[in-house]
C-alpha cells in the first residue's frame, strides 16, 4: 500500500488529530529536554509535519530534510553535532535558521510501512544515551497506536452516523431468564415509525408486526432457540397513521457453551424490493404471455453449474418433449450444424468476455424430426461474478427456417449466376475451359456446402470413354495422388475407369444421389487412404440428352436431394454450352490449321512453298544472325526426263528430291519448293566451307538416287546448285530478297554452265535489310 493511501485511510489530514499529537510531540520534547520535536510524514518529494513542537514550519523539501536519512534507511539516525558530519552539515536547517547542531529521528511506521519518523533537535550538540534512543522509539510506537486509536474511534463515529441516518435499525433480545428486548438504536423510533417506551425492555416487536407475517417472525426467533446461527425473515410493521411497511430482519444467534443468551437484529426497511417483487412478478406473467404470444423460445445458461434451462417453445422448435431435454450445454451444442459450429462457439464466447457485446446470430439446429432448422438467437450475460466471469447468460430463441431458406434461396442463385458469368466471360476473353472451372470451382464447392469434388468432360481414347477433369479438390494422401494433381494442373488428368459411382452418372445418363455411398449398386469403394465419402451427388452434362460431362460432388453435411440437383441444373447447362463452344473453338482451330498447312506446303512435295519460304526467311534475316547461306537448287535434265518417262515418274523424282533433301538438312535449316523442278535451301551456317560439305552429302544422295519405271531403272538424276553467303543489308524485305534470290540464280546459271551435277558460290558482295533500315549486311562468296 502506498504512503498516500494510508495518509488517506487514516486521515491524517483531518484536524481530529492535531491536538492530541501536538500534546504527545510537546511531552517527548520535554521529556528529552529538547527545543524541537515533531512527526515529519514523507509523501513524494515533501516532507510535512503531522505534529511539531518548536518550530513553525508546516513542510520543507525532502531534499533540505535529516529525516530523508531515516526514511531511506529504514534505522535510527543519531547525530550529536550536525556540522561535524558529512550527511548533514551542508542542510539548510544546519546552516541557516534555526542552525540546528543535534538531531536524533526513528522510523515511524503504520501497518509496517514507514511513513516517517519521529524526531528531537537541538541547536547546540547533545548526547543521548542507548537508553534515550529506545525510549524515543518506544514514543514513536506509541504515537503510531494512538493514531491508531484515534482511527478506530473516528471509524466508529462513521458507523454509529451511518446508522442512525441509514435504513436500517439495530435491535438486541436478551434470552435469559426470558426473551426480552435489552438494546434499539436511536433511528429504530423513527424508522419503523412506532412509539419506544423509556424502558426498552417493556417493547415487543411482535406487537407491531402485521398479523398475517406474525408467524415469520416467530419462526426465526424459535430457530435460533433451536440452535440457528443465523435467520432471516419478512413481515409488515403496523405503524403510526400509515400503511404497513415491509422489513426485512436479518438475525445472528449469541450462544455461550451451547446456549442461546442473545438476538442481535438488524431491521431494513423492505418496502422497495417486495415492491420490486412484486413488480418482477407482475412482468415475468406479462412476459410469459408476450413469449407465448411471439412464439419465441427462451433459455437461461448457469455456467457455474453447467445447467442450462429452457421453455416449452424452445423445445418445440427442435420438436423435442421437455422432458427428454438434457439440462448441459453439451448437448445443446452437439445438436447445432457442423458449418455453424465454429462461428457459434466464437460468438458465445466473444459475448462471455466481452460485456458491450450481446450474442446475435442466425445458424442450425438439428431436429428430432430429421433435417435442420434456422434459428436466429439474442442474449447476454446477466450475471458476472467480482473478477468480472459471466455466471449467468440470457437467450431468446426464434425460429427462422422459411424465412431464412427463401433469403438463401434467393442469395444461392445470385451467387450461382455469379460465378456461371464470371466462367462464361473468363472463357470467351481466355478460351481456356481449365482456366474457367478452375475459377468458379471454389465457389462451387462452398455453395454446395460440399468438402471436395470435380468437373469432368467424356473425352474418347479410341472406342473407350474416359473422364478429362477440368477441376478438382485437392485430396492428395500419398506420392502417387500428388502425381495426379500435379497432371491435373498440367491439364493431363483423366479417369479411364467408369465403372464405378461417377462413371455411373455418365453410363446411366443421370443424375447420383448416394447419401450411403456403400450401399450404392455402382459403389466400389474409395483407394486406400482416400477421404471417407459419406455422400456423393453427381450430375451429368448433356448435350443433346446424352451426358457429355460430370460434376461430382461429396460429403455434404446433410444428405443431397433433388432440390441441390435442380438448383445446379443452371450451371451442368452452362458446362455444356462451354463444352460445346471448346469443340468448335477446336474444330475451327484444326480447320485454321489445315488452311494455313495448305496454303504454305507444297502439295506434291509436302515441302513449305514459294511463299511460305518468302517469309520464313524473312523473319529469319531480321534478326541478329551473322553469315547465313541461301541456295536454289534445279533438277538437270528434269524437262527431258519429263518427256521421255512420263509426268508420273517427274513427279516420283520431284518427290523423291524432296526427300532427300529433307533428311539431308539440319532442324534449324529449311527446304521449299519454289516450283517446276527448282527448290529452295537455307542453311542455318555463315561458314562457306560447313556449308559446302552439306551440298556435297546433297549432290552425293540425289546422283545415289534409284527408280523404278516402265521403261527401266531410272538412276542418272542430278542437281545444280547456286549457293550465296548472306548478311545484314539496308534494303527492303521484298528487294533484298529478290536480290539475293537472283544472286543464287546467277550461281545457279554458272553451275549449269559448268557442266551441271555441282554447286556454284556466288562472288559479288551483298547486304540484307534491317528492321531499323539502318543495319549494313553483305553477300560473300
Amino acid at each position: 500500500m502506498k504512503i498516500k493511501a494510508l495518509i488517506e485511510k487514516y486521515r491524517l489530514s483531518d484536524d481530529e488529530y492535531n491536538d492530541i499529537l501536538d500534546q504527545f510531540i510537546q511531552s517527548i520534547a520535554e521529556m528529552f529536554d529538547m527545543p524541537i520535536a515533531f512527526l515529519a510524514v514523507v509523501e513524494g518529494e515533501t516532507q510535512w509535519f503531522k505534529a511539531k513542537f518548536g518550530i513553525e514550519a508546516t513542510e520543507i523539501p525532502v531534499s533540505d530534510s535529516i529525516c530523508k536519512l531515516v526514511k531511506e534507511t529504514g534505522n535510527v539516525i543519531y547525530i550529536e553535532d550536525t556540522l561535524q558530519d558529512e550527511r548533514s552539515r551542508d542542510k539548510l536547517c544546519v546552516t541557516g535558521e534555526p542552525f540546528i547542531r543535534f538531531y536524533a529521528g526513528v522510523p515511524f511506521q503504520l501497518q509496517n510501512i514507514k511513513v516517517g519518523s519521529v524526531c528531537v533537535m537541538d541547536t547546540r550538540p547533545r548526547v543521548l544515551t542507548p537508553q534515550d534512543v529506545e525510549l524515543l522509539t518506544k514514543f514513536s510506537q506509541h504515537l503510531a497506536q494512538c493514531i491508531e486509536l484515534i482511527y478506530a474511534n473516528l471509524r466508529t463515529e462513521d458507523e454509529h452516523q451511518l446508522l442512525n441516518n441509514s435504513p436500517a435499525a439495530l435491535i438486541r433480545w436478551q434470552a435469559k431468564p426470558s426473551v426480552s428486548t435489552s438494546y434499539l438504536s436511536q433511528n429504530f423510533s423513527k424508522l419503523l415509525r412506532v412509539d419506544i417506551p423509556e424502558d426498552v425492555s417493556l417493547f415487543q416487536l411482535e406487537s407491531c408486526i402485521y398479523p398475517e407475517d406474525l408467524d415469520g417472525f416467530m419462526f426465526a426467533m424459535r430457530n435460533h432457540q433451536q440452535g440457528a446461527t443465523f435467520c432471516e425473515c419478512d413481515f409488515r410493521v403496523v405503524n403510526r397513521g400509515h400503511s404497513p411497511i415491509w422489513y426485512k430482519l436479518v438475525s445472528r444467534g449469541i450462544f455461550e457453551e451451547g446456549q442461546l443468551i442473545a438476538v442481535q437484529g438488524l431491521l431494513l426497511n423492505n418496502a422497495e424490493q417486495k415492491y420490486l417483487e412484486q413488480r418482477i412478478l407482475e412482468t415475468n406473467e406479462r412476459m410469459r404471455l408476450i413469449l407465448e404470444a411471439s412464439g419465441l423460445g427462451t433459455s437461461d445458461w448457469d455456467l457455474r453449474n453447467d445447467n442450462m434451462r429452457v421453455n416449452n417453445r424452445m423445445c418445440d422448435i427442435v420438436s423435442m418433449h421437455p422432458d427428454s431435454v438434457d439440462t448441459s450445454m453439451m448437448y445443446w451444442a452437439q445438436l447445432v450444424h457442423p458449418a455453424d459450429k465454429e462461428r457459434m462457439r466464437d460468438a458465445i464466447v466473444d459475448s462471455l468476455i466481452n460485456p458491450q457485446t450481446p450474442l446475435d446470430i442466425e445458424y442450425r439446429l438439428q431436429s428430432a424430426a430429421g433435417g435442420y432448422r434456422w434459428v436466429e438467437t439474442y442474449g447476454k450475460v446477466v450475471t458476472r461474478d467480482k473478477n468480472g466471469r459471466a455466471e449467468r447468460f440470457a437467450m431468446t430463441h426464434r425460429d427462422i427456417t422459411e424465412k431464412k431458406l427463401s433469403d438463401l434461396e434467393a442469395e444461392n442463385q445470385r451467387r450461382l449466376l455469379g460465378f456461371i458469368n464470371h466462367a462464361q466471360n473468363l472463357f470467351v476473353a481466355q478460351k481456356d475451359l481449365q482456366l474457367a472451372c478452375e475459377q468458379i470451382f471454389p465457389e462451387l464447392i462452398d455453395l454446395a456446402e460440399s468438402e471436395y469434388g470435380f468437373i469432368g468432360k467424356v473425352h474418347y481414347e479410341g472406342d473407350n470413354p474416359c473422364l478429362h477433369i477440368y477441376a478438382i479438390s485437392d485430396v492428395s494422401w500419398s506420392e502417387e495422388t500428388k502425381k495426379q494433381y500435379e497432371l491435373f494442373k498440367q491439364g493431363k488428368l483423366r479417369f479411364t475407369n467408369l465403372n464405378n459411382l461417377f462413371g455411373h452418372v455418365i453410363t446411366s445418363n443421370s443424375p447420383v444421389i448416394a447419401n450411403a455411398p456403400r450401399k450404392h449398386l455402382a459403389s466400389k469403394g474409395t483407394p486406400h487412404g482416400h477421404p471417407v465419402l459419406h455422400r456423393f451427388l453427381g450430375l451429368p452434362i448433356k448435350q443433346a440428352g446424352k451426358a457429355v460431362g460430370v460434376i461430382g460432388l461429396a460429403n455434404k453435411a446433410e444428405d443431397y436431394s433433388q432440390s441441390d440437383v435442380d438448383f445446379l441444373t443452371p450451371l451442368t447447362d452452362t458446362l455444356a454450352n462451354l463444352f460445346r463452344a471448346v469443340e468448335v473453338e477446336q474444330a475451327r482451330f484444326e480447320a485454321e490449321q489445315r488452311l494455313e498447312y495448305l496454303a504454305s506446303t507444297d502439295a506434291l512435295t509436302g515441302l513449305m512453298n514459294r511463299r511460305a519460304y518468302f517469309n520464313r526467311i524473312q523473319s529469319l534475316t531480321d534478326g541478329e544472325q551473322a553469315n547465313l547461306c541461301i541456295c536454289i537448287i534445279d533438277i538437270d535434265n528434269f524437262k527431258k526426263l519429263n518427256d521421255s518417262y512420263g509426268h508420273p515418274v517427274g513427279d516420283s523424282v520431284l518427290k523423291e528430291v524432296a526427300r532427300v533433301l529433307e533428311h539431308s538438312v539440319r532442324s534449324s535449316d529449311m527446304v521449299a519448293r519454289l516450283g517446276g523442278e527448282e527448290f529452295g535451301l537455307f542453311l542455318d551456317s555463315g561458314e562457306e566451307q560447313q556449308c559446302s560439305q552439306i551440298l556435297d552429302t546433297i549432290l552425293a544422295s540425289i546422283r545415289a538416287i534409284n527408280l523404278d519405271t516402265e521403261k527401266g531403272v531410272l538412276n542418272n538424276i542430278s542437281i545444280s546448285v547456286g549457293a550465296t553467303l548472306v548478311c545484314r543489308s539496308t534494303k527492303s524485305a521484298t528487294t533484298f530478297f529478290d536480290s539475293v534470290m537472283k544472286e543464287a540464280d546467277d550461281a545457279l546459271y554458272e553451275a549449269k554452265r559448268q557442266g551441271k551435277n555441282r554447286y556454284f558460290w556466288h562472288h559479288q558482295m551483298h547486304t540484307q535489310p534491317a528492321n531499323d533500315d539502318q543495319q549494313v549486311a553483305t553477300v560473300t562468296h
